[in-house]
C-alpha cells in the first residue's frame, strides 16, 4: 500500500513512540492459520482485536521535531527523516535484546516477519540478503523489554523498523568509522552489522553508511533497504 504520511497517523504507533513500541499479537489469531494479517479486516485498532495496530507491511514517513514518534527530537533531529515499517518479530532463536536500535533480517519470503538473529534468516546461506532493516524498539529506551515478551511465545509482536533514513545511536560493530558501509552478518552476533571499511567495495548490498564513529556501542547511520524491502 502507499505510504502514510504521519500527522494524523500518529496513532498507529501505540506508545507514539517507534523505540518503546511492541504489540504482542493475540495467541488466539496466531493459532488460526486462516488470517492474513496484511489485511484491514484481520486486526482492529486498540484492545479487543488481534492485538496489531496496522496491517503488517504499513509504512509510515515520520520527520524530525514536536510530533516526531522517534522518542526526542534528539533521536530524530528537525530536518531529518526516517521511513518505518511495520513487521511482526517472531523468533525461533529468540536472542537476548540489546540496548539500542538493531538489525533484523526476515525470516521468510513474506517481507513481514524478522528476527534479530541471522541465523533465522530466509537466505541461511546468505543473511545478509535477508536484512530487513533496524527493528526500533530497544531494552535502552524501553528497559522493561524483553525477548520473552517481544517473542510473546512464539506468537510474535508487532514492531516498528526503519528501511530508509536516520537512525540515532543504531548498535555498531567494533572498529566502525564514520562512512563505513554497514551490513548483515554472515553468522553470529545478533542485532548488530558487519562493517566494511570506507573507500572499499563491499561484497553485499550497501545496507547502511556510518555517519557517526562508534562510541559506547552505537554509531548514528543512514538506512538505505528501502529498494529490496
Amino acid at each position: 500500500m502507499p505510504f502514510q504520511f504521519l500527522g494524523s497517523q500518529k496513532g498507529y504507533v501505540s506508545t507514539g513512540n517507534v523505540r518503546t513500541t511492541y504489540d504482542p499479537i493475540s495467541t488466539v489469531v496466531a493459532a488460526n492459520a486462516g488470517w492474513n494479517l496484511g489485511s484491514p479486516a484481520s486486526y482492529q485498532l486498540q484492545s479487543g482485536g488481534i492485538g496489531l495496530r496496522v496491517p503488517l507491511g504499513t509504512v509510515i514517513l515520520d520527520q524530525g521535531g514536536s510530533d516526531s514518534v522517534s522518542g526526542t527530537t534528539t533521536q530524530l533531529p528537525v530536518g531529518q527523516v526516517a521511513l518505518y515499517k511495520y513487521v511482526l518479530y517472531k523468533s525461533t532463536t529468540n536472542p537476548a535484546l540489546v540496548a539500542f536500535p538493531g538489525l533484523v533480517y526476515y525470516t521468510d519470503n513474506t517481507n513481514t516477519i524478522v528476527s534479530g538473529a541471522p541465523a533465522d534468516a530466509y537466505i541461511s546461506a546468505n543473511p545478509p540478503a535477508s536484512l530487513a532493516g533496524v527493528m526500533m524498539l530497544n531494552t535502552g529506551d524501553l528497559s522493561t523489554a524483553t525477548a520473552t515478551l517481544l517473542n510473546n511465545a512464539g506468537n510474535g509482536s508487532g514492531v516498528w523498523m526503519c528501511i530508509g533514513g536516520f537512525v540515532k545511536s543504531c548498535a555498531s560493530i567494533a572498529s566502525t568509522a564514520a562512512g563505513d558501509t554497514l551490513i548483515g552478518q554472515l553468522s553470529g552476533t545478533n542485532f548488530t552489522p558487519n562493517r566494511v571499511a570506507v573507500g572499499t567495495a563491499p561484497t553485499f548490498v550497501k545496507n547502511m553508511t556510518a555517519l557517526t564513529a562508534i562510541a559506547s556501542s552505537v554509531s548514528d547511520v543512514i538506512v538505505n533497504i528501502v529498494p529490496v524491502s
